[in-house]
Parts: structure tokens; sequence; C-alpha cells
């Protein structure tokens, strides 16, 4: 890989090979004469953990300075340009978000650590995929003023072909299934009752509709909650929603 690519590795591994280093570099080319200096690409096989936050992407970056990597981590999961392109599907100029009121602390400090690098401006493209899967291309610049600004739409919509395009041809290439708790491996009747606890059936309204006694619902329930290292029910849930390993059905 070219020692001007990084990437931060979020919920998933991202395969590196050949064509997409050198997909990237081509991205890398056509987005700099659009007068961006950097530009990176996100994954995301799902958008949102059980607990409602952000999965945090993995992010194949070029052009950005080996410092990026490791002060952008503690900001994958509250990404203040995640937070802002998701609901789009249009290009998002950074500029529309930088002072929002819904920025937390930790998204202020993320925009302050993007200009301490002397990264002023950017773009992010948002990528909505099936099966709530998400991908998104970022661009920036050093540039204060941004001279890409002066044919802005023009600019926009080039960026907008570009990500999709590059997405299509190369993106979401992943080398491993969404993480699962250590040693969890639930049984098919553990997986039933909590599907059945998402819904939010009591013990005896689960007995009633598997047809095995409270007590042994209690007790399949207590299982999968110590192979999820979970407390609660709902701890045990949740774990089990995030790991892919139960869907949630609210209809019960």
């Amino acid at each position: 890989m070219p020692p001007n690519t990084l990437y931060v590795r979020g919920d998933q591994n991202v395969t590196h090979g050949r064509s997409f280093v050198t997909a990237l570099d081509r991205l890398a080319e056509a987005t700099d004469a659009l007068g961006f200096d950097t530009v990176d690409y996100g994954f995301m096989p799902q958008v949102r953990a059980a607990d409602g936050r952000y999965h945090a992407p993995t992010i194949v970056a070029r052009n950005l300075p080996q410092r990026w990597r490791r002060g952008w981590t503690p900001f994958l999961r509250e990404d203040p340009l995640l937070y802002g392109a998701y609901p789009r599907t249009l290009p998002l100029d950074w500029q529309e978000i930088e002072h929002a009121a819904w920025l937390t602390p930790l998204q202020r400090k993320a925009f302050d650590f993007l200009r301490a690098l002397g990264i002023c401006n950017g773009v992010t493209v948002p990528i909505h995929l099936p099966d709530n899967a998400f991908a998104f291309v970022t661009v920036a610049c050093r540039d204060k003023e941004g001279t890409w600004r002066a044919q802005k739409k023009q600019v926009l919509d080039r960026l907008f072909v570009l990500a999709h395009d590059f997405h299509a041809e190369h993106g979401g290439r992943t080398s491993a299934p969404l993480r699962q708790p250590p040693n969890c491996c639930l049984s098919a009747r553990e997986r039933v009752v909590l599907e059945h606890a998402a819904a939010g059936l009591s013990a005896p309204e689960i007995a009633l509709r598997i047809k095995r006694s409270v007590e042994t619902v209690r007790a399949q329930r207590k299982s999968a909650m110590r192979k999820l290292n979970a407390r609660t029910t709902a701890q045990a849930v949740a774990r089990a929603v995030d790991a892919a390993i139960i869907e949630f059905n609210p209809a019960g």
C-alpha cells in the first residue's frame, strides 16, 4: 500500500486489494483536480448499534498526515461528518454543520482536531445501501477559502458521481462479519427466547408462545445472559441485536 494511505479500523476489516488501491489512486487524482488535498472512503455494514449510536466505520484515507490515524479514532462513533451526512442523500458541505447547535462537545473537538491538521474545508458524500449498510466518501482541502467553492454546484455534482462510482466498483469489500461477543454461541432456543424478549414478552408469555414451562424459559434466558456477559435481559437483547445474533421484531 502506498505510504500516504492510512486507515482506521471500526467494526469491519476492509480488504485492500491491488485494484482497490489503484482505484483509490484514481479517486485521489480526480478529487485533486477538483481542488481537494485529501480523500477517504468509509464503510459500515450496519449503521446503528442496538444502543442507537452509530457503529464505527472502517475508513481508508489518502494524503492525510500520519497523526490523523490515532487522532481520529476517538471520534469514530461520534463523527460529526457522519451524523451530518447520514440523513442526507446529497453531498454535505462541512460549513453547513460546523457550528450546528446539535454538535456535542466531542464532535466540536473533532472539528478542532481537523483544523489542527490544517484541514479547513471539506465535503462528505453519503452512499445509502441495502440492508442498513452505509458508505461515504470525504474530501478535504487545506485552503481556508476553498477554491472549489467558486464552482460549488459543478464540484458537488462531480463528487457525487465519483463517490458512487468508486463504491459501486470497489467499495464495501469486507473480510469479516459483524463482531459477536467472544465465546458466544447461543442455542436455537436461547435465540428464540431473546427474540421474544426483544418484542416485549414476559417469561410466562414466552412460555405460552413456545410451549415450554416458565422455568425453562427463565433458565434459557439466564443462560443467554451469561453467554452474552449481560446483567439484565435488556442488555442481553441489545448485545444480541448489535452482534446480529437475533433480529429485532417489535411486533413479536
